[in-house]
């Protein structure tokens, strides 16, 4: 049996970076370790392609034993349509050395059909060019296709009771997209298939294409050489003006003349790293202070992004809100307080979340959330479903300021931010003993992997260490609020 070189990854890669394609053959190795995020995508798309076998039940697993064995699953794909299997789940075929998995291959009425599953909630132009390889192959392989299709994620399914698979997908044929690119394919392949046997390296400079359509996992190969300032750190401005001005050969921020054209806050940014301390606007600051009355409170949500709604009422992809801590300090020099919510796994956390935040919110005084926006839109998607809370709602969500405003307006801006006014870059740079390093959790995105797996945890021991991880996360999240408006508070005197 022919063996293959490709597979649908690695041709998707190569059409978005050769180079890229060219380590993945050569130097696997090498690759950037995998991300708690990016596995948690993983997973999630694998789960979400399992589940919508139910679209087409009691088909046949032709899935390999192992990811290096799909050998395996090309002789089984080829058994069961020779046994005349209907319904073939993993199908694999291999035409000019170029290996595809297919996630549902379905006969009716004598005709093959192809499904690919993804869990997002949209077609891209990755997913048809994704599409058209498949449909190139089998067809190279004498699978005679009537159609092939993508099955993704309906946003606007309500999950009432029972799960409806076909509410919840929705399939969409892409056979004409995949007939018109099916010469495009052809020639890349021929084109790929000489980058990944070739033994010499393409030269492939850095570029926009490392982040798009995924970011790059050999970045930490391409870009080791890049200087610690370098310009690409820069915020505020679009990625291609950035490495226009890198391939100019301004490598760092130092190197950038005076007399170039930047805006305000682009400015501010290279002024400070030049001059190598922090800028400050303290009339900004104390107005912005100014605006702030105690008690105050310093509030953070953590949600979790289901593409499989688990409640009542939700759809998928829908902010479930299901934790926050909660600092409290009456006045400036009052103790500081700590409260907070963490629901129960498995159980719908809406209610008891806008419950339990009522109470803990009760006194008057103002609420410092870090992106306001993101807090006020929970909140308002908490009245829309709980109209019996509409009063309390608006009281919490009126009283709400955000204290990334003195950052994203740069009022004040240290080097260590990077161009950034993430929280998770402001609290390092003004506060020297504080930072998320040694935590378990360490980002929102992992605290929502974490509590979503939390929903089929049975380990009571694991169950117990991931929600001490997930107070531990979101407490820190708040502590960081209380000192960063310590340091603001302490640069206006």
């Amino acid at each position: 049996m022919e063996k293959h070189i490709l597979s649908k990854s690695s041709f998707i890669r190569g059409l978005q970076c050769p180079k890229s394609l060219f380590l993945y053959k050569n130097f696997y190795k090498e690759r950037d370790a995998i991300s708690p995020q990016q596995q948690a995508l993983f997973s999630r798309g694998t789960d979400v392609g399992v589940l919508a076998r139910q679209l087409f039940p009691g088909g046949v697993d032709a899935s390999p034993s192992s990811p290096f064995k799909y050998q395996e699953s090309v002789k089984q794909t080829q058994k069961l349509i020779d046994e005349g299997a209907s319904i073939i789940y993993e199908a694999a075929f291999i035409f000019e050395k170029t290996l595809i998995a297919i996630d549902l291959l379905v006969k009716k009425e004598g005709q093959w059909k192809a499904y690919e599953v993804k869990s997002s909630t949209r077609i891209s132009p990755t997913y048809l060019l994704d599409a058209s390889l498949q449909f190139y192959v089998m067809t190279g392989c004498g699978i005679h296709l009537q159609d092939i299709s993508i099955i993704n994620i309906n946003t606007e399914y309500i999950r009432k009771g029972k799960l409806e698979m076909d509410l919840l997908f929705k399939m969409t044929s892409v056979k004409n997209e995949a007939l018109k690119n099916q010469q495009y394919i052809k020639e890349n392949i021929s084109r790929l298939l000489d980058v990944a046997m070739d033994t010499r390296q393409p030269e492939t400079p850095i570029g926009t294409h490392c982040f798009n359509p995924y970011p790059c996992d050999f970045m930490g190969t391409c870009w080791k050489k890049i200087p610690e300032n370098s310009v690409l750190n820069l915020s505020g401005t679009a990625k291609e003006e950035l490495f226009a001005l890198y391939n100019s050969g301004i490598k760092t921020i130092e190197e950038i003349p005076a007399d170039l054209n930047l805006n305000e806050q682009l400015k501010l940014q290279v002024d400070s790293l030049k001059l190598n301390r922090m800028i400050i606007d303290r009339p900004g600051i104390k107005k912005f202070l100014d605006t702030l009355k105690y008690p105050l409170f310093f509030l953070d949500f953590e949600t979790i992004m289901p593409a499989v709604p688990f409640f009542e009422g939700t759809h998928p992809y829908q902010h479930i809100p299901f934790q926050y801590s909660m600092h409290f300090k009456e006045s400036a020099s009052s103790n500081l307080l700590h409260y907070d919510f963490l629901a129960e796994a498995g159980l719908d956390p809406r209610r008891p979340f806008i419950e339990q935040l009522i109470k803990d919110t009760a006194v008057p005084g103002d609420i410092l959330t870090y992106n306001a926006s993101f807090e006020r839109s929970i909140l308002n998607s908490l009245k829309k479903e709980f109209p019996q809370f509409s009063d309390e709602i608006d009281y919490i969500t009126y009283r709400i300021k955000d204290l990334m405003f003195p950052f994203e307006q740069k009022l004040i801006y240290h080097p260590r931010m990077k161009g950034s006014h993430s929280i998770k870059n402001v609290l390092p740079a003004l506060v020297e003993d504080l930072n998320y390093d040694s935590l378990k959790i360490g980002s929102g995105s992992i605290a929502m992997s974490a509590f979503e797996q939390l929903q089929n945890e049975t380990d009571l021991f694991k169950i117990a260490d991931a929600r001490d991880a997930l107070k531990a996360y979101c407490e820190m999240d708040t502590y960081a609020m209380v000192r960063i408006l310590e340091v603001l508070e302490k640069v206006t005197l």
